[in-house]
């Protein structure tokens, strides 16, 4: 992984929009500045964005600026040929949210959820946040961090170092394997069971094979037998039968013989029957002939008053219509005389009241009539010329309305003159219709009359007819009785034929029955054999299962020794242990060249895979442990680590560090090559720290990027290229000098 570019916003202590860091412009940087100014925090964004933790742990609320709701930061890097970007979000709004991508240049490598994303990283990267900050980063107050760790952490950490999880993974899949093995083999000795469970019946069912064929043939020659004899008696039956159908359907046709001479007597009896009614109808010749011509005349009669009637009713509604008008005409006419006679009497009454007042003003001469106030002369002359004139008006109102009443009263309307000669017309018609009931009475009593001059008319060629076909009718019978007669006759055998079919048909059914429960048992039977022969040759494709399942067993065996030897192989006291073993003389190596460097050859360090065991094993002998232990030394011998100065400590974690940083560089997959330290100089002399100085230039061309944090101004200056860090009200902010 080497940096290529950081942006970020709102965080920690920078602000909205920070300048943004080109990590392409520099090999070698200091990232200096006064404490709090917010150097380790560009750091801290770079391991948040990338792996989401930072020195303040997983907490990202607690990194979102002062003020502010949400934060992001965006960081990219190179490995191999490919630009990779990682874009990580923080929101505090609605419970918090946080949102991650991967990109690869223009191309969004972001899986469905953050958890996904971030294994995908890792995965990438070949780097977890544990290894990168155990190895290549060196924090501030941590540069212990690998060296206090226990045996087995350190191994676990150079163990993901040098990319031995793959082993690990092998490692599992060989135990899978194994145990997929054993599982099949567990399965394989069930089904061994089964099958020696099986075979020891083997005998028993060929035993059992041989009865159920010889009880079988047995069956089936009895079944052959009854077949013979069922075949014998249906022949017998079939025959039988034939002519006891023949008999039958003589039988049918009897009968219908039977019904034919029912029917031909009735027949018989009609035609008498009708013979003897044309008889009837011809001694009554003169009486239906006289009645009949009577019922013609008042049938005429009738057609003529009906005609008259039809008038009648006509005339009525015409005279119902005009007496309508009529009585709606006289209603406005009493109307119109009565408003009239209304409007007499009002203007009478009103001139009897200006009469009235006339009286009273010459009675009283000074006094007002209407309001019994004082009046002169004049006004009196006035009200009595006022008056009169009035009176005179009504009176000439009063002739012309009793005049126009008096030609109301005396006019005769059209419609009385139309209605009474309507009415007259009604009283003619009535007068010639009304014996029309007694005609219709007496049509009523003659009319059976019609039918019988029908009769009349048919009575003597129907005599004769009937009488024909009576005789014909009685030849018909003679002859059908005859046939009846012969018919029964050869019936006198049936009976006995019939009883003896039906001890045949018994006899039959008995047989049938029989074969039907013969043929059951056979079908049994060969099915209980043919189970036989299938158990029987089961037995057969058994034994040599049982063979073949025997080698298979034989083979899983081999196969699960082979992948627990693989479990064993790639586990970490397999080729992992070698592998850390074959790293360990070049990290201790490469940690001794620099601490050399560092102490000018006063101190070095031994890096100790195995020690001999606290506890004594069986025989009494000690055993070897597998570790990891960190040996330091000076002129003054071997001593423990917490016994030294924190500036030797320093110089010893330093170069231990610097070692596995170099072994990470060129490990397969990660590459990291970027080495990152923060502070640790201040516990350092003024010569150690340019020891240091040196040690960290010899080094820098195992690495594409190198950052060295410290706020040491005579230090920073021996950088070439500085990130300056500052602080305002508005934030922190850098500024990248030497350029």
């Amino acid at each position: 992984m080497i940096p290529t570019k950081l942006k970020l916003s709102n965080f920690t202590s920078y602000g909205e929009n920070p300048p943004e860091l080109d990590f392409t412009k520099f090999k070698l940087a200091a990232i200096s500045g006064l404490n709090g100014a917010g150097k380790s925090s560009l750091l801290d964004a770079i391991t948040w964005c990338v792996w989401g933790t930072s020195r303040a742990g997983d907490s990202a609320d607690s990194l979102i600026h002062l003020g502010k709701d949400s934060m992001q930061v965006e960081f990219s890097f190179k490995l191999d040929t490919h630009t990779y970007t990682v874009k990580r979000k923080r929101s505090k709004k609605g419970g918090g949210s946080t949102s991650l991508e991967l990109w690869s240049n223009s191309h969004n490598l972001t899986e469905g959820t953050i958890k996904t994303t971030q294994e995908k990283i890792i995965q990438t990267l070949h780097l977890t946040f544990e290894t990168f900050t155990n190895s290549s980063y060196l924090r501030q107050g941590h540069a212990d961090e690998f060296t206090t760790k226990g045996p087995t952490d350190r191994k676990r950490i150079l163990a993901d170092i040098l990319g031995l999880d793959h082993y690990d993974k092998l490692e599992e899949k060989a135990k899978e394997k194994a145990k997929e093995s054993q599982t099949k083999l567990q399965l394989l000795d069930y089904q061994l069971l089964e099958i020696e469970a099986e075979l020891s019946q083997k005998e028993e069912r060929e035993k059992s094979l041989f009865l159920k064929e010889t009880e079988a043939k047995k069956v089936e020659a009895e079944l052959l037998e009854v077949e013979r004899l069922i075949k014998t008696i249906q022949e017998e039956h079939q025959t039988i039968y034939s002519t006891v159908k023949s008999f039958a359907e003589k039988r049918i046709q009897i009968e219908k013989v039977k019904k034919e001479l029912e029917d031909t007597n009735l027949q018989i009896s009609l035609k008498e029957k009708a013979k003897q009614e044309f008889q009837d109808v011809l001694e009554q010749k003169q009486v239906i002939e006289t009645n009949y011509q009577k019922l013609q005349r008042l049938e005429q009669e009738k057609s003529e008053l009906e005609i008259k009637r039809s008038s009648l009713l006509k005339v009525r509604d015409e005279l119902a219509a005009v007496q309508k008008i009529l009585i709606s005409r006289e209603e406005k006419r009493q109307i119109t005389i009565k408003n009239l006679e209304i409007e007499i009497k009002k203007l009478e009454t009103e001139n009897e009241q200006l009469q009235n007042q006339n009286n009273h003003l010459k009675s009283h001469k000074n006094t007002c009539p209407t309001c019994n106030q004082t009046i002169g002369k004049d006004r009196n002359e006035q009200i009595s010329s006022k008056n009169k004139a009035s009176i005179d008006k009504n009176e000439l109102r009063i002739t012309e309305l009793q005049e126009k009443s008096q030609k109301y009263q005396s006019v005769v309307l059209p419609e009385q003159i139309q209605a009474s000669d309507l009415e007259k017309q009604v009283k003619i018609l009535d007068n010639q219709t009304k014996h029309y009931p007694q005609i219709k009475d007496q049509i009523f009593q003659l009319d059976k009359y019609q039918n019988l001059y029908i009769k009349l008319q048919q009575a003597e060629i129907g005599v004769k007819t009937h009488q024909e076909a009576i005789l014909d009718l009685k030849r018909i019978y003679d002859s059908k009785d005859q046939h009846l007669k012969d018919g029964q006759k050869e019936l006198e055998g049936l009976e006995g034929l019939e009883n003896k079919l039906k001890e045949v048909q018994k006899k039959l059914f008995s047989k049938e029955a029989v074969k039907m429960e013969l043929s059951r048992k056979a079908l049994e039977l060969s099915s209980i054999v043919g189970e036989a022969k299938q158990l029987v040759s089961q037995s057969e494709q058994l034994e040599k299962l049982a063979s073949q399942k025997q080698a298979d067993k034989h083979n899983l065996q081999k196969e699960k020794e082979i992948f627990e030897e693989l479990s064993l192989a790639f586990g970490k006291k397999g080729i992992q242990a070698m592998i850390i073993e074959a790293a360990i003389p070049e990290i201790e190596e490469e940690t001794n060249q620099l601490l050399g460097r560092l102490t000018e050859d006063r101190m070095k360090v031994t890096l100790q895979t195995q020690r001999e065991a606290k506890t004594k094993i069986a025989g009494g002998e000690k055993g070897i442990v597998e570790t990891l232990d960190i040996i330091i030394s000076d002129e003054m011998g071997e001593r423990a680590y917490e016994l030294y100065s924190g500036g030797e400590a320093f110089r010893v974690n330093f170069a231990i560090r610097l070692a596995i940083s170099k072994l990470l560089t060129h490990r397969a997959g990660a590459k990291l090559q970027f080495l990152v330290i923060d502070e640790g100089f201040g516990s350092q002399d003024t010569p150690g720290r340019a020891k240091l100085v040196e040690a960290i230039d010899t080094i820098k061309d195992d690495f594409e990027k190198i950052l060295v944090i410290t706020h040491i101004e005579e230090l920073k200056e021996e950088f070439p290229v500085r990130i300056e860090v500052s602080k305002n009200s508005m934030g922190s902010t850098f500024e990248l000098i030497g350029i």
